[in-house]
């Protein structure tokens, strides 16, 4: 595996999610997902203007700068999260007229932004956190020239995450999972270092949506808006064939490998050109 990021990178040593079991942000995760998502990319990134929704601490803009690209603009709803993300670039000497964060609802920012303002956007692990997907998918697609970059979760996640999880699982068979379909599920707000946006109240309780579709929802909306796709390869860091089946308890979370969740179909990657 290639390294773009040292194990020592302040980007990943001060992380508070390197030890969860889906997606963590430790070295072989995230060098993974650069490699995937980005350095086989490498044509959209390359002297390209890069919008990062979602921008969180900024792994994905600093790592498009180190391939090449010639501006990454960040945008996250956390004011305290791109706080967090501008002292990660300036720790790091980023060249500071490379990039800009700022902290703004996202789909308020894409709704104001010209059209075909940015050559390739980003869009990793923020689909699914969005009541409206499909709007937000619009909304990207109206703001890119050329290329969007998508990973997110899909509904077979709605069976090994959360507390209605182990109601949920025995009604998701693989035909059900092949429908166009679409599960929204509440959730909790606050996460362990962010809020989620467009919360609302329950018994006292702040609560979100996590809104999941399943891949055939996902590429009847790309053909609806008249994109073409492909689905991007996991396959060099797939450890072994498994399905949602393989991650329901707490044991076999804890012993799988961070590639599983796309292995198994929950959570998927697409190059969609605009």
């Amino acid at each position: 595996m290639k390294t773009f990021i040292p194990p020592n990178s302040p980007f990943i040593t001060t992380d508070t999610r390197t030890k969860r079991w889906a997606i963590p942000y430790h070295f072989e995760c995230i060098n993974g997902r650069i490699g995937v998502l980005l350095d086989n990319n490498y044509p959209s990134l390359k002297n390209k203007s890069i919008l990062d929704v979602g921008s969180h601490t900024g792994i994905f803009s600093w790592a498009a700068l180190q391939l090449g690209a010639k501006f990454v603009h960040g945008i996250d709803v956390e004011e305290r999260t791109i706080n967090r993300c501008m002292e990660l670039f300036l720790k790091e000497e980023i060249n500071p007229y490379s990039y800009r964060f700022q902290a703004e609802n996202i789909i308020n920012f894409l709704e104001k932004i010209d059209e075909k303002s940015f050559n390739t956007i980003f869009c990793f692990g923020v689909l699914y956190y969005m009541a409206e997907p499909l709007h937000l998918l619009k909304l990207m697609v109206r703001a890119a020239k050329e290329t969007i970059l998508i990973d997110t979760f899909t509904a077979s996640y709605s069976a090994v995450q959360g507390k209605d999880a182990p109601k949920t699982y025995p009604h998701l068979t693989s035909q059900i999972l092949n429908l166009p379909l679409m599960i929204s599920c509440p959730t909790q707000s606050k996460k362990k270092d962010y809020n989620l946006p467009e919360s609302f109240n329950r018994k006292g309780h702040s609560l979100s949506l996590i809104t999941l579709p399943t891949q055939a929802m996902l590429e009847l909306w790309f053909e609806s808006l008249g994109l073409t796709w492909e689905q991007l390869d996991w396959s060099p860091h797939i450890a072994r064939a498994c399905s949602f089946h393989d991650l329901l308890t707490p044991d076999q979370k804890i012993t799988s490998h961070w590639a599983d969740v796309y292995a198994s179909g929950i959570r998927v990657s697409y190059k969609l050109h605009v």
